[in-house]
């Protein structure tokens, strides 16, 4: 290739202002130049010496005819002189044949190599500032980046020193990171980071997560011109380092509380809503409240939600979904009212650590003797302004493996979203009376229920908002909230019912009252690019992250925003199921038929049954709380047993008319959770499978099974579990009272020395558990 033409002069002249400005620089940069000519062919190393020493009069030796001889030396030892005339050779053939553009792009390279070096060693002090190094950061970034950049294996080191000091110390994250993140993707968090300029934290796995998918999602986009054209935004956030707790524990004496991880759990339980005020009354350092203001005045009186970063969460293997608080604020009124909101909401988050759920948790996963500092993410929330509220089009989660595949048509790879109309928090948690849209990626327009009656019965009802107005979270009714006029974008998520039917509607105009439309996402599901896109997104970040991947989405109408990025928990596929046939009808203790996963736990010698009848009957909520209660101790005191959890409605659900309101550190020793779903009052089950509440199972190797006793051809054999010796007043002596609700079944004791068997065959839709003996 012929280079292009332009004056040795200028280039020359070009060179020595290069060298003047930068005299501490001279030497790399001549070495560059002298590199740039060998590995562009136009002169090599050699050469220039041998003219060198030409021009000084000295002859050149013979090394090079001996170069094939193993023990002769291979390049040549310059003296000064020699450097001296060599250095003149490397600028006159430089002058020649490269233009001044090409020699700055050089120079700049040169001043990139020297401050990322120096820059490397700041990084991987152990104590060092955030000023000081942030500072570094901005010194580079301030270099032009000219056409050519440092090759990728050079700067290594100094990205995984800075993802260290500033965003993760996982092993497992800086594996994936380090090939994404480049040193100028720092600049831009730092100038988002909220925390003392003499100290220095993380900004957790949460927002670590967010920030690197972004990244991946980006490259994979340069790389693949077939890539969704979609955009993919992420929201406005910003970071409270995770050193900023220890300021907050040291400045209001909290620090007794760091022990409190090694406390009996139900000690921990108890003393919580202690440890929850001390800390929500807390008082932040000065610089703490000033850098907040800044922030709250930077964002303007836009809704927030305030999430846990913690630096144990959203790791391989351990996700701690839902585990720890995030809060909603409207934040409207006066400055100083959002910033003690604010502060309050960050004071929430913090002592979310010291709750039951995440201590058991930790336990759980071998993490409990890790230092877990609570970073947090302030992010402005997703949505649109609908009246008094404030509110996402539709938001939801999703994972790249399905592990609730309704027909044998759907593929495990193919991904699983559940999606709702307003706030995502209806998709992750277990709600009332209210159910997301599954959408299965790889067939999108097929839905687990058929018939109008189940579509109506199986969909959402309620929306979860933020009231602008109130200045609050809020939950409406769907029905209600479209009393405030026409919805944009509302023929996407709805369907039209017309007593007979449930059809899409036909345009973008709906002249249907809001009780004729049923919140079915049949449109977004056939007609839309968010399926594929959603795919696209889980199969790019399995492929880097090397694991099945979990995300949370949202869209105000008009843009898709990406909210969370994390390694999702899933079983690993296990070899095919066989449900026994010659099991005699006094052995089968239930089955089902459907919502059925694939796997076995055998060997189960213990049944916990809250009746779902005793249950119903019971009188006031503080009687349905106390059976919570009992559940809790039941499981940690049969925790050296095999048992299993069986209840009414929705484990873990929100509204305790429906359920037991457990949390994980209540179940996390059960071996399998089943739910029983009677027809009396018309409440099913909920289909878990995505919320946090499935999560948790999955990740603690927990079995779930719903049972539908009121099935044709069920089985449920109530007698062995009502009627045998009930062990629970002497498991649980200060809740005897309870025991006409629980019962304990000692299985080998009710059974004459058998066991509990459970195999589900999820690809045939059948379950079955039986008596057996032991193995």
């Amino acid at each position: 290739m012929t280079p292009p033409a332009h004056d040795p002069a200028d280039s020359r002249q070009r060179i020595e202002q290069a060298l003047s400005a930068f005299p501490s620089l001279a030497e790399k940069i001549s070495r560059a130049l002298m590199v740039a000519l060998h590995s562009r062919g136009v002169v090599t190393i050699d050469e220039i010496y041998a003219e060198a020493r030409q021009r000084i009069g000295r002859p050149l030796d013979d090394a090079t005819e001996h170069a094939k001889d193993d023990n002769v030396q291979l390049a040549h030892r310059w003296d000064e002189l020699e450097r001296a005339e060599i250095e003149k050779v490397t600028l006159e053939r430089t002058a020649g044949s490269l233009t001044p553009d090409e020699i700055d792009d050089l120079v700049n390279l040169t001043r990139k190599r020297e401050e990322a070096q120096g820059l490397e060693e700041i990084a991987n002090l152990s104590q060092v500032s955030f000023r000081l190094l942030a500072e570094a950061v901005h010194r580079f970034c301030r270099l032009p980046e000219g056409q050519t950049a440092i090759p990728e294996w050079e700067s290594l080191g100094v990205r995984v020193a800075l993802t260290r000091h500033f965003i993760s110390d996982q092993l497992e994250f800086i594996r994936v990171a380090k090939n994404y993140f480049r040193i100028r993707d720092f600049e831009g968090l730092i100038d988002r980071i909220v925390g003392d300029d003499h100290g220095m934290g993380r900004i957790g796995g949460k927002a670590a997560g967010i920030m690197l998918a972004g990244l991946v999602l980006e490259r994979a986009r340069q790389d693949n011109p077939h890539a969704p054209k979609l955009p993919i935004h992420l929201p406005e956030s910003y970071f409270l380092r995770s050193d900023a707790i220890e300021q907050y524990m040291d400045h209001n004496q909290l620090k007794e509380f760091l022990g409190q991880k090694y406390k009996p759990i139900d000690t921990i339980r108890q003393e919580y809503p202690v440890v929850l005020n001390l800390f929500k009354n807390g008082q932040f350092p000065g610089h703490v409240l000033d850098r907040l203001r800044k922030l709250l005045e930077r964002v303007g009186p836009s809704p927030l939600i305030v999430r846990s970063s913690s630096l144990l969460e959203d790791r391989f293997g351990a996700s701690f979904a839902g585990k720890y608080r995030s809060v909603f604020l409207a934040n409207q009124g006066p400055l100083e009212q959002r910033l003690a909101q604010l502060t309050g909401a960050i004071a929430e988050v913090y002592a979310s650590i010291f709750a039951p759920d995440p201590i058991s948790y930790r336990r759980r996963h071998d993490l409990i003797d890790y230092d877990d500092s609570m970073a947090v993410l302030i992010q402005k929330v997703v949505g649109r302004r609908y009246g008094p509220y404030l509110l996402p089009t539709w938001a939801g989660v999703a994972f790249s493996r399905n592990e609730y595949r309704w027909s044998p048509r759907i593929q495990r790879d193919d991904g699983l979203a559940r999606v709702v109309f307003g706030l995502g928090t209806r998709a992750v948690d277990r709600v009332a009376s209210d159910y997301p849209r599954m959408v299965a990626l790889g067939l999108p327009t097929l839905r687990p229920v058929a018939s109008a009656a189940e579509i109506r019965r199986y969909s959402q009802r309620y929306a979860d908002v933020i009231n602008i107005e109130k200045d609050c979270f809020e939950t409406v009714s769907f029905v209600d909230l479209l009393a405030h006029g026409a919805f944009p974008g509302l023929d996407q998520v709805v369907s039209i019912d017309t007593d007979f039917e449930i059809r899409k509607p036909t345009t973008s105009r709906i002249d249907r009252p809001p009780s004729k439309l049923v919140l079915t996402f049949d449109r977004w599901a056939s007609e839309s690019e968010i399926p594929a896109l959603l795919r696209w997104i889980l199969t790019t970040l399995e492929k880097s992250y090397g694991v099945p991947m979990d995300i949370e989405f949202a869209s105000d109408g008009e843009r898709f925003y990406l909210l969370q990025a994390r390694p999702q928990a899933w079983h690993a596929e296990e070899v095919a199921v066989r449900v026994p046939r010659n099991v005699t009808s006094e052995r089968r203790i239930f089955s089902a038929s459907r919502n059925v996963q694939n796997g076995s736990v055998h060997g189960i010698d213990v049944v916990v049954l809250v009746d779902p009848r005793d249950y119903d009957q019971l009188p006031s909520m503080q009687d349905r709380q106390r059976v919570a209660h009992a559940v809790g101790l039941l499981n940690d005191r049969l925790k050296e047993r095999t048992f299993v959890l069986m209840g009414p409605g929705r484990w873990g659900s929100n509204d305790m008319r429906l359920g037991v309101k457990v949390g994980y550190a209540d179940i996390n020793n059960a071996r399998m959770l089943v739910e029983i779903a009677r027809l009396k009052g018309g409440q099913v089950p909920e289909v878990s499978f995505g919320t946090h509440f499935f999560q948790d199972l999955v990740e603690s190797d927990i079995r779930y099974l719903p049972l539908y006793p009121d099935d044709a051809g069920t089985d449920f054999n109530e007698a062995f579990l009502r009627d045998h010796h009930n062990r629970f007043a002497e498991l649980v002596p200060e809740l005897a009272d309870l025991a006409a609700v629980i019962k304990v079944v000692d299985v080998p004791r009710a059974s004459g020395g058998l066991v509990l068997n459970v195999d589900m065959d999820g690809g045939n839709q059948e379950a079955l558990g039986y008596l057996a003996p032991p193995a």
